[in-house]
């Protein structure tokens, strides 16, 4: 087999992995917006950094991962891609006033987010140790701010931004380990060893 055709790290020879996409956008947008919630930036950026990183770079990332057959993050960065494009329109709406989703509502949205999360973990239990503690935090963060929505004190939801935040450090690590591995060819950082098996693929 020629150096050319041989697969490198799981995939296809020179087929750029969509997690390095996928990965940069949830954590940018997830970082933003905890920033947000947490009160040291208004909610401005969150529109624009939400749609863009969160919503179409995630999307694209999941359209690009069912081109390879991958079919975990094909649904996992679709599935948080299109969270990302409502959220925007949530903010919009408050905004405007038009379609306006708040309080219980916006709760139930960020519940059931919060369940696909923590569903996501077992599989991604499968691949390295990072990725499932990543989606724990992930579905902990989402469940935190879902009973702040439905009115516990406003603390469950800075517990909530706090367990977000570390999500997104755990996807930076997870970037980090990913383009080095994939354009110096070696390991450096380590992501741990699968908690199930199931996945000869340790990709995050």
């Amino acid at each position: 087999m020629s150096t050319a055709s041989a697969p490198r790290f799981g995939l296809p020879a020179r087929t750029a992995d969509p997690g390095l996409i996928g990965l940069l956008g949830f954590a940018i947008a997830t970082f933003t917006a905890q920033l947000a919630h947490l009160g040291v930036q208004d909610e401005s950026a969150v529109f624009w950094v939400g749609a863009i990183f969160g919503g179409v770079v995630q999307i694209v990332a999941g359209m690009l991962s069912f081109a390879i057959g991958d079919d975990f993050h094909f649904l996992v960065y679709n599935a948080f891609g299109w969270y990302w494009l409502c959220m925007p329109g949530f903010l919009l709406g408050g905004e405007l006033g038009f379609f306006e989703v708040a309080g219980p509502a916006r709760g139930v949205f960020t519940l059931m987010f919060a369940g696909l999360a923590l569903l996501f973990a077992l599989p991604g239990a499968t691949h390295n140790s990072v990725l499932p503690v990543t989606l724990l935090c992930v579905s902990a963060g989402l469940a935190l701010q879902s009973a702040s929505a439905f009115g516990a004190a406003p603390g469950f939801g800075a517990a909530g931004s706090v367990a977000l935040i570390l999500a997104s450090a755990l996807a930076t690590y997870m970037l980090a380990e990913k383009f080095i591995r994939r354009t110096m060819g070696r390991i450096v950082l380590p992501l741990g060893r699968p908690w199930l098996r199931g996945s000869t693929d340790s990709e995050s």
